[in-house]
């Protein structure tokens, strides 16, 4: 059984491939996880700027997927 890894996507990208890695990871569909990440950061904080902040964060912290 291999060991999962959480990556950026380097298929499954608009940006920077955070949320395709998150949704190849999960094996969920990338508008799924923006829906998702959208209701949980505004009804948890309010925000677009945290949202932003989250997103640099993440695809600072994931490795780029080997194509």
């Amino acid at each position: 059984m291999s060991k999962r890894k959480l990556t950026r996507s380097s298929d499954n990208r608009v940006i920077a491939g955070t949320i395709g890695g998150l949704g190849e990871y999960f094996g969920l569909n990338r508008t799924l996880i923006n829906i998702i990440r959208i209701v949980v950061v505004l009804g948890a904080f309010g925000s677009w700027g945290i949202l932003f902040i989250i997103y640099l964060i993440a695809s600072l912290l994931m490795t780029q997927a080997k194509s």
